[in-house]
């Protein structure tokens, strides 16, 4: 494997997103309708943040914690993304993406292309490349 290959080379292009007043409720139908953990949540083409499936998660687990149920209609997007993602650039090295996989303790990172949007690496793109 060589880890100075540009993430270009690897990175998932189909994007699956949604704007950031979308539903809680239109997040989870994404996740069982499409076998993916992240969904990018973009605003005039513009990324704003990410939601993984551990982001659910974590909304269920503290909406547990007061006795309560989510409100899948009421919550948007926005109040369950985790915002300002770390990105990298298409040129940036597979290598590079793995030690922030690694250091961060993250699945996903948005990919970008100057500022626009370009598609998404995860940690399974890399296990595949390493793997083919």
């Amino acid at each position: 494997m060589n880890t100075e290959t540009p993430i270009k080379k690897i990175k998932t292009t189909k994007i699956v997103y949604v704007a950031p007043t979308d539903t809680m409720l239109k997040v989870e139908e994404i996740f069982e309708a499409v076998p993916i953990h992240h969904i990018l949540v973009v605003e005039n083409e513009n990324l704003r943040g990410v939601i993984s499936k551990s982001d659910l998660l974590r909304v269920y687990k503290e909406n547990a914690k007061e006795g309560k149920v989510p409100d899948r209609l009421g919550l948007k997007a926005e109040d369950i993304m985790t915002s300002d993602p770390i990105t990298l650039d298409t040129e940036d090295s597979i290598g590079l993406a793995a030690d922030i996989f690694l250091v961060n303790k993250i699945h996903s990172i948005p990919v970008l292309n100057g500022d626009q949007l370009s598609g998404i690496i995860t940690n399974h793109d890399i296990i595949k490349y390493c793997f083919r």
